[in-house]
């Protein structure tokens, strides 16, 4: 990990946004002669008089003047591996990247959206907290270089939907009694909140090696080749407080979320790809990293529209939108000539869709090639999902990943692919030694409703509510011994994260099947 200070873990830097009034000056010669006969009688008036007389004349100018006070708008949001034959394991990882190493756009021999010019980026600066208002983002005026508006799938003046307004109170209670939530779950989700906040670091950010953080407390930190992955890590540890309905600006957590939210600005590193400025995410790691940062960003933007986080998420989708290998998926590089994998897709297909909701620029031609990238890894009419090719046997992860992007990228409910697939995913079950497949399983079964979910939720809610640490240093966590998608390489962090956004899934994101959704499909 990159060399950082170390200040007082304790302040809290401001994260609010100084819009600077207009200013408005009079100046008045009051040694000025006035001219006429009509105004003669001022000449022989006292001086008081006359002074008393100009400064009537002034306020009564100024108050013609009309000041307009700064409006801030502010949203609350809500939302809505590997061939055949190798490892599991491959499924979750998140690569170590060199350290200097600054990647540029590959030439594919055949690309989709090929590249004029190699991405271009900058070095990252150190991630000290300081105020977000300082932070500096060379991206030049990013509203004015981003995509024209007839790229993008919807633009500001067309979008009345209030973005991820599932988190709000209120609709959160509503929704957890809807869909299966209790006060026990609720209970675990604040319990897990507090020891995310416990083991921030001093520079605002978190890494998967927690355990130099508390001194050990709490143990089972992740594998020491993922520590420098603070930006996953960091990402990893927001999105649950995010899902809960926190912010940078409000809430209990807002200072703990604010410097995070800093610590991945500020780690990031702003450059250009094809004239568009663009921010890599990837620090310490790979397009893993990235595209959980971008969750992130991209979330705290929509739910609050607060301006400072507006070109760093831009700058993430833009990145993400220059990264699509050939084939139009992702994998760990930039435009990996190997081609995309489900794994690693489904992150940016849902980094997409949560800057989507925000009202971002996402280019429809991005949409459309992962969906190509879709349909060449599905199998059994799109209900079964290989990691880069079709498969024969079903696999878990990989199948619950296709399914929710299937979801999220226009499939209905009656969509033979949709139907078979849940009742794949509900025959397998819990896996208790996989919160990697828990997770994205637990969306798709819970989007789908019905008999199938409500089995699945009690069993997986109950489970991981009992299976919460209650040890001191630990209290609020989890870790499960696992040898599958990385979740011991990924250690206590990781695993806290899987577990608690599962707990969160009854409001985290609208019913994208309900009689009225509140979040838009892409456009296609």
């Amino acid at each position: 990990m990159a060399t950082q200070s170390n200040p007082d873990p304790t302040s809290n830097p401001s994260v609010s946004i100084p819009i600077p009034a207009s200013e408005y000056e009079e100046t008045v010669d009051e040694e000025a002669v006035i001219p006429g006969r009509r105004f003669g009688f001022l000449r022989d008036a006292p001086a008081w008089l006359v002074s008393m007389l100009l400064h009537v004349l002034i306020l009564l100018a100024l108050g013609l003047i009309t000041f307009t006070d700064p409006i801030k708008v502010i949203n609350v949001l809500t939302a809505n591996s590997n061939s055949e034959e190798g490892p599991e394991i491959e499924e979750f990882t998140i690569d170590e990247i060199e350290p200097g190493e600054v990647a540029e756009m590959e030439e594919p021999s055949d690309p989709i959206a090929e590249l004029t010019e190699p991405m271009e980026l900058a070095e990252s600066v150190d991630v000290a907290p300081i105020e977000m208002s300082a932070v500096v983002m060379d991206m030049g005026d990013l509203a004015a270089e981003m995509a024209p508006p007839t790229m993008s799938l919807q633009s500001l003046t067309t979008m009345t939907s209030q973005p991820l307004s599932s988190r709000s109170e209120d609709m959160k209670k509503k929704l957890l009694r809807d869909y299966g939530g209790n006060e026990s779950s609720e209970a675990a989700v604040t319990e897990a909140l507090k020891w995310f906040s416990r083991h921030q670091m001093p520079n605002g950010g978190w890494t998967f090696a927690h355990n130099f953080v508390c001194n050990g407390a709490c143990g089972d930190p992740g594998d020491e080749n993922r520590a420098k992955a603070v930006s996953a890590a960091t990402a990893m540890a927001l999105l649950p407080f995010l899902g809960a309905g926190q912010t940078h600006l409000q809430g209990d957590f807002k200072d703990v979320v604010g410097r995070g939210l800093q610590f991945l600005i500020q780690s990031g590193k702003a450059g250009k790809a094809n004239g568009l400025p663009v921010l890599d995410l990837r620090t310490g790691g790979d397009m893993y990293s990235h595209g959980l940062a971008s969750i992130a960003l991209c979330e705290a933007y929509a739910m609050t529209e607060d301006p400072i986080l507006f070109a760093p998420a831009q700058g993430a989708i833009n990145f993400i939108v220059a990264a699509q290998c050939r084939d139009g998926g992702w994998r760990y590089k930039v435009q990996d000539p190997r081609g995309g994998d489900t794994s690693v897709a489904g992150w940016q297909i849902m980094a997409l869709k949560s800057g989507y909701m925000g009202h971002l620029s996402v280019p429809p031609m991005t949409i459309q090639q992962s969906v190509g990238f879709l349909n060449r890894v599905q199998s059994n009419n799109g209900s079964s999902y290989g990691y880069d090719k079709p498969v024969t046997k079903f696999r878990h992860g990989t199948t619950a990943i296709g399914l929710l992007c299937r979801m999220y990228t226009g499939w209905d409910k009656t969509h033979p692919g949709i139907v078979e697939g849940v009742k794949l995913l509900s025959k397998a079950g819990v896996k208790k030694n996989d919160l990697y497949y828990n997770y994205y399983a637990a969306q798709v079964l819970r989007q789908f409703g019905g008999i199938e979910w409500e089995n699945y939720n009690i069993e997986l809610r109950d489970w991981l509510v009992a299976e919460q640490s209650q040890k001191s240093g630990a209290k609020g966590s989890w870790f499960i011994k696992s040898s599958v998608h990385g979740m011991t390489e990924g250690g206590r962090l990781m695993q806290t994260s899987f577990a608690t956004m599962i707990l969160e899934v009854y409001y985290r994101h609208m019913p994208l099947y309900a009689d009225a959704a509140s979040e838009d499909d892409f456009p296609l």
